[in-house]
């Protein structure tokens, strides 16, 4: 098998078949395409294994992924942006798996224009449309819920790459001004 019929599997909706096609080939060789192709069909496994509650399954194929990301010539950044919107899937469905501990290893000038763009979705059907925060903002809200958790100083610092730039792109932003009060009242509280 070819990683272009690996690819067609994929497009057929055969995630599954494709998955197991592409692994001994990407064990041998990881050249350009068969490094593509593992990362995109490990992606589709990632999301139906946390369709399917199989979570400790989930949590390695991310760690999976996040090691073979430096290797993916990833020029649009939409790998980059598919982990991110994976992390924030993950934080909200998985128990064990840190927001923080995720973003504190995030390089946030890998963080594409588009990251930070609010989604606006279309009225339709009687329903009036919505906004949808950013990816970025997503992983920032999903790490802050973390910091409530345990408000500590070094959970802070492990957001504080990200809150910064986040602030810097939208520094009147609410939740921007309300995760920099919640830094604040730690960082005074830890001085005392």
């Amino acid at each position: 098998m070819t990683v272009k019929e690996v690819f067609e599997l994929r497009k057929q909706g055969r995630i599954e078949e494709a998955y197991e096609a592409i692994r001994p080939m990407y064990a041998v060789h990881q050249g350009k395409y068969t490094t593509l192709c593992m990362f995109w069909t490990a992606s589709d496994i990632l999301k139906k294994r946390i369709k399917e509650q199989r979570h400790d399954e989930a949590l390695k194929i991310f760690k999976a992924l996040l090691r073979v990301l430096p290797r993916i010539d990833d020029p649009d950044g939409k790998a980059h942006s598919s982990i991110y919107y994976e992390a924030v899937t993950l934080a909200r469905e998985v128990q064990g798996f840190s927001m923080l501990d995720f973003v504190a290893q995030l390089n946030v000038e890998l963080l594409r224009d588009a990251d930070w763009k609010t989604i606006a979705t279309p009225a339709g059907a009687g329903l009036p449309g919505h906004l949808i925060p950013s990816v970025a903002q997503q992983m920032l809200a999903c790490a802050f819920r973390e910091i409530q958790e345990a408000p500590t100083v070094d959970n802070a610092l492990k957001a504080m790459p990200l809150l910064q730039e986040a602030v810097r792109r939208n520094p009147r932003h609410p939740d921007n001004q309300r995760h920099k009060e919640v830094v604040y009242r730690i960082m005074s509280t830890s001085s005392k």
